[in-house]
This record gives C-alpha cells, sequence and structure tokens, in this order.
C-alpha cells in the first residue's frame, strides 16, 4: 500500500484537513472548504480500485455493491483516517481525513451521500454536518505546528518534504516491476516511482539495479540488475540525434526529458567501465519562494540589484539552480526587466509575469554558454542568468557583462565564499590575474554558498548558507589579493545582512532543525563553530561528537 500511505503522508505534510483521490486526477489536499491539488503525477482507476480493495473487507464490499457508498476507518503510523469510499460518476472516489483523540474513541459516525466533484463546490468531507462551513484539524492528529522561524524543528517545504513523519525507507528500495528487456515505458515507470518516492535522483547503471536518492541517502533497489545492453538501448531512445552524437564524440551528454503526466527530469547519459548509465534528477515543476524554501530572508536583497555578478556556490545537489530561479521569480512578480536564461539543460520554466523571461538552452538555441553571453549583449537583457561558469571565455564573457550594466546571476561549484572568489580568479592565465582581480572587486556583488544538510526528524533536507555582500573592506582584500582575510570581513559584518557558514549551521541546530552531529560535521571551521555555540551546546553532545 506505498502509493496510498504515500498520499496520507502528503496529507499531513501539507497540513491538510482532508484529502480527495479522484481518477484521472493528482490527489486534492483540503483546507477548510477549499481544495488544491498536489503537483505529484494523477491516480488512475485502477489505482483507486486497487485501494478500494485494500483497505476494505468482504462486507465493505458488499455494502459498496448494494449502497454504493462506504465509511470505514483506516490506521497508518498510528493515526486513525476516516474514509468514505464512495462511486462518482461511475468511478470510485475516495475522502480521507484524520481522528482526532476523542472522534477515534467513538463509534463509526453516520453516512451521508457525497456532492458532485466540483472544485467550485464545497468539497465533502465525511462525518460534517450540513450547516458547516469548516472544520479544523484533529486534536489527536500529529502535530505540525513546527517552524523554523520561530524555534521549532520541521522545514517548511521546498528542498525537500515538509513534516516530521517516520517510516519505513523499504518503499525507496521496492521499484515496480520490470520486465526482461528495460523499455521506454517501464523507464516512465521508473521515473514516476522516482517522484512518488520523494527522491531527488534515479541512477541507472550496468550490472546494478536502479538506485534513488532520498534526503541524500543512496539507497540501491531490490529489482533486478540492469544489463549493458538494455540500458543503453532504452537510454539512446530517449536522445535526440544531435544528443547521440554528442554521447558519440564527448562521452557524456545533458539534456532536460519531460513525461506527461510525471514531470520534467534532468539527465546526464555517460559512458563508464561497463557501458552507458544516466544519472536523472526531478525538477519540480512549482518555483517556490524563498520562505517555502527555508531560506533566509536577507537573500530577498539580491532580487533589487541593477547589475554586478552575483554567485551561487556549493557543490552538486546543494539547491543552488532551485534559489536562483526563486530569485529569478521574485524578479518576475515584483520589477519590469527583461531576463534571459542561458542553461544546459533548462530546468524551471518560468511564466511572464511583470517581467519578460526568455530561456535558452545550451546545444539547442545555442552552442555554449559564451556563444549566449556573447549575443545576449545584443538581445537588450537586464538580468541574465547563466547555469555555469566553466571556462576562462565564459568568466570574461560574464564580468564584461556585468561592467557593461548587466546584472549577471551564475553557479560555480566551490565549497566556501572565498573559494569561490579564488576560483573565479584563477581560470585566468597568470599574466592576467592581477586585472582579474580588479574586475572581480568592482562587479562582485555578493557570493551565497549553499549546502543541503538532513532534517532533524530524518525526513528531508534543509539549506545551510553562507552570505557574502561585497562592501568596501571585500573588495580591498580582492584587489589585494588577501582573500584569506575575507572571512574575518563576513564574521565582522552581521550587521550588514552577511554571516558566515558556522553561524547559519549553528542557528539551525539551535532551532532544532538538525541534529548537533549534522551541524558540527557540516561546519568548515570547527572552533568558529564551537564559539558560536557557546553555551548552547551542551558538553555532552561536545564529548560524543569527538568520539565519533
Amino acid at each position: 500500500m506505498a502509493r496510498l500511505d504515500f498520499i496520507l503522508r502528503l496529507m499531513t505534510t501539507e497540513q491538510a484537513d482532508g484529502m480527495r483521490l479522484r481518477a484521472g486526477n493528482p490527489p486534492a489536499v483540503v483546507f477548510g472548504r477549499t481544495s488544491q491539488h498536489l503537483d505529484i503525477p494523477a491516480f488512475t482507476e485502477d489505482q483507486l480500485v486497487g485501494f478500494v480493495r485494500e483497505i476494505t473487507e468482504p462486507a465493505d464490499l458488499a455494502r459498496l455493491q448494494t449502497e454504493g457508498l462506504v465509511n470505514i476507518r483506516y490506521e497508518f503510523q498510528g493515526q486513525l483516517y476516516e474514509c468514505l469510499i464512495h462511486k462518482e460518476d461511475g468511478s470510485w472516489a475516495a475522502d480521507f481525513r484524520a481522528l482526532g483523540g476523542e472522534e477515534a474513541a467513538t463509534g463509526t459516525q453516520s453516512v451521508r451521500a457525497a456532492p458532485d466533484d466540483s472544485l467550485d463546490d464545497a468539497p465533502f468531507i465525511p462525518g460534517i454536518d450540513d450547516d458547516d462551513t469548516a472544520f479544523s484539524p484533529s486534536e489527536g492528529a500529529p502535530s505540525m505546528s513546527l517552524d523554523i522561524t520561530s524555534g521549532g524543528g520541521r522545514p517548511r517545504g521546498g528542498l525537500r518534504p515538509k513534516a516530521e513523519i517516520a517510516y519505513s525507507r523499504e518503499e525507496a528500495t521496492i521499484p515496480p516491476v520490470y520486465g526482461d528487456r528495460l523499455s521506454r515505458e517501464e523507464l516512465h515507470k521508473l521515473l514516476r516511482w522516482m517522484v512518488e518516492q520523494d527522491a531527488t535522483d534515479l541512477h541507472l547503471t550496468p550490472r546494478f539495479p536502479p538506485t534513488l536518492r532520498v534526503d541524500n541517502v543512496f539507497q540501491p533497489s531490490q529489482g533486478r540488475e540492469l544489463s549493458p545492453e538494455e540500458l543503453k538501448k532504452v537510454v539512446l531512445s530517449i536522445l535526440s540525434p544531435l544528443e547521440r552524437e554528442q554521447l558519440e564524440v564527448e562521452h557524456s551528454v545533458d539534456l532536460s526529458y519531460h513525461v506527461d503526466g510525471i514531470g520534467r527530469f534532468r539527465v546526464n547519459v555517460f559512458r563508464q567501465m561497463w557501458g552507458v548509465s544516466a544519472a536523472i534528477r526531478y525538477i519540480r515543476s512549482a518555483i517556490e519562494s524563498l520562505e517555502a524554501l527555508n531560506l533566509p530572508e536577507e537573500l530577498t536583497w539580491l532580487s533589487g540589484q541593477e547589475n554586478g555578478l552575483v554567485l551561487f556556490t556549493g557543490p552538486t545537489g546543494s539547491g543552488k539552480s532551485t534559489t536562483m530561479a526563486a530569485i529569478i521569480e521574485q524578479m518576475n512578480a515584483n520589477r519590469q526587466l527583461h531576463i534571459l536564461t542561458l542553461e544546459q539543460p533548462v530546468e524551471f520554466l518560468f511564466a511572464n509575469q511583470k517581467s519578460l523571461i526568455q530561456q535558452r538552452e545550451v546545444g539547442t538555441h545555442t552552442e555554449s554558454f559564451n556563444r549566449g553571453l556573447r549575443d545576449a549583449l545584443r538581445e537588450n537583457p537586464d538580468v541574465i542568468m547563466v547555469g555555469e561558469l566553466r571556462d576562462l571565455e565564459t568568466v570574461q564573457m560574464a564580468l564584461s557583462a556585468s561592467e557593461t550594466g548587466h546584472l549577471i546571476l551564475a553557479t560555480l561549484h566551490a565549497n566556501s565564499s572565498t573559494n569561490a572568489i579564488s576560483r573565479l580568479i584563477d581560470v585566468f592565465p597568470d599574466t592576467q590575474k592581477a586585472g582579474a582581480r580588479a574586475m572581480v572587486s568592482d562587479t562582485l556583488r555578493a557570493v551565497v554558498n549553499m549546502r543541503l544538510l538532513r532534517h532533524k526528524s530524518g525526513r528531508g533536507l534543509i539549506p545551510a548558507v553562507e552570505f557574502l555582500k561585497n562592501n568596501g573592506a571585500v573588495s580591498t582584500l580582492i584587489r589585494e589579493n588577501k582573500l584569506h582575510q575575507i572571512r574575518q570581513v563576513i564574521t565582522t559584518s552581521l550587521g550588514e545582512g552577511m554571516w558566515p557558514f558556522e553561524r547559519h549551521v549553528m542557528e539551525l541546530f539551535r532551532r532544532g532543525a538538525v541534529d548537533y552531529e549534522v551541524a558540527y560535521a557540516a561546519a568548515p571551521d570547527k572552533k568558529i563553530f564551537e564559539q558560536y555555540m557557546g553555551s548552547s551546546a551542551s558538553a555532552k553532545e561536545k564529548q560524543r561528537r569527538r568520539k565519533s
């Protein structure tokens, strides 16, 4: 019953009063008298029939046949749910709500018929009187009051699930059934499984079963091993002729892949010792706000910048692209701008609001980041988003564009703010480094360094951030090649809205978002971290960390 349990977890995660299931539609969460569909694949008629069979007994099925509806109770992870199963327009439908302590102790409530399935009408919730205008979450329902901004312990959403829910990870190790030879349709089943298990990545590699990465945990599945031949065939089937040619010449290729009813994915196909492999990342369709992503509100400052260079840094999968998309969406909603993105591949899809946003994919719409930046200077943009600064030519063009009045948002792989600046300068030949330092000191606006840490609940990830602004002191240190002193400036400039990584992970620990061990391990400088912790970290916690 993994799929049913999955949607019940979503109901708790969204802090919803109820959940509605209809064939052909994604699950809809109910808040009072309104409904909202979740951004996950739609349910099929067969799946709903399967749910009915799993949670009903013969007597219930008999009532369904004779009366057309039945009201039952279903327990999941210690929480009791009331479920009305009925026929609607000839198809099965189900409505869930969580029961509180008093309700759970009473007998079965009376059952009434459901109204038409229209989101314009008040959604039906079983057990509510006709004259009720809304109902509150049950007193005995799982507590969802924790808040990262008010000292609580759960992330609010965005970069992984929002609730503290204990569940078995066995669900993420049982893939859907696929035949002796993997087909494209079966690949789509694996992609749906990936989305349902809330995984960030799916790895397909020869001589190994399909593997998910859930909450940063690498989890090989219980499926059979994939042969080199079948994997090569199915992977090549999703590539265009141009992408196949690139794979043949360069032995790797990046692409975006869309499956109707499931979503969009970023795919890296590459050759390794045993054949063709694929690393697939799920791209969430919704572009969430900084608040929803649990990111510090001070990052809003970035969306108001007029020119210069803003770097988003961190390891792969640290939330750089998601954060950059949130900044662009904030601009889109509040400013009249021409925004141009250069990506490989295109990830988040923007809808024009106050701004005009045009998205170009490297390899499809332009041959390289460098060429795309060169073209952009003749396309009159206010903001240019560069997917990655990879080489000297791209860095030179990005700095030149920022010097001529454009705002450049770009990602760079670096493990700290100072390391990002160093890498930016080090791509230049020795004879050009002095000039490069001068350009960076003048054009750099900020560096956002990120990592995703495991949430204390064991379920979900939460971003930890170092934020550097280029003030007068930082600019002087860059120009004089004294980058090692920049960390001291960050530490002493909290009043200017910047902070070191150690301070943020300390705050995450104090708020109950991460364990002490996770915070300590993530801190680049352990001594500085413990200084920030002060008396808030108990001697027992420090001793336990040192022993490990």
